[in-house]
């Protein structure tokens, strides 16, 4: 069976341990028994438990890499850019539940032995979509910040959802609570841009 296996099969189930369990409480052991192969396979195909997180990191990397790069290269007006950046942030996750899952791990002080995470699957996602833009935003606020509280804002809705009008919670998985969530988003987006000079902008 092992001569069948792929490497994305591999990654496929690790993905789905880590985002689960977390890094440090998933082995090569259990990788290699949801897989159904020897330990060695898993190790052939993916690597140690660490060059299979990172392979797996860097998946989960380049689809959310591609759909800003998608936006800052379609879009001029830096305002624009702002409200589609904020739109691929929250379309991402809301298509790939394993990625929140797996930085929810994170969040929440997993795999710290691999200090390089953010350093190197966030900062390149923040700092392509500030240089796009820096001039939208008030300088005393800045485009970091801007990006941290949108992005904080997002995880929030996806981590807890909202309250419903009368009782309850709105997850995010009402088609409804993500219709207003993602109005709010933007209202949010607007208060913290400067106003464009030209209203067409």
């Amino acid at each position: 069976m092992s001569e069948e296996v792929t490497r994305e099969q591999v990654i496929e189930v690790a993905t789905r341990l880590f985002a689960g369990l977390g890094y440090d409480m998933t082995s090569l052991e259990l990788v290699a028994d949801s897989v159904g192969v020897p330990v060695s396979t898993v190790v052939a195909l993916g690597g140690d438990k660490r060059q299979l997180y990172l392979r797996m990191m860097d998946r989960m990397y380049e689809e959310h890499r591609a759909r800003i790069q998608a936006v800052l290269d379609e879009t001029e007006s830096p305002y624009v850019a702002a409200h589609q950046i904020a739109d691929a942030y929250l379309d991402v996750f809301l298509e790939n539940p394993e990625l929140l899952a797996l930085w929810a791990q994170r969040w929440a002080s997993d795999a710290t032995g691999i200090p390089e995470i953010e350093d190197l699957y966030t900062r390149p996602l923040m700092t392509m979509s500030a240089r796009k833009i820096k001039s939208a935003v008030p300088p005393d606020l800045g485009p970091y910040a801007f990006l941290g509280v949108m992005i904080w804002c997002v995880n929030g809705f996806l981590g807890t959802g909202l309250l419903a009008p009368k009782s309850g919670m709105f997850r995010a998985d009402n088609p409804q609570a993500r219709t207003y969530f993602r109005t709010i988003l933007h209202i949010i987006v607007d208060r913290m841009l400067t106003p464009p000079a030209d209203p067409g902008e």
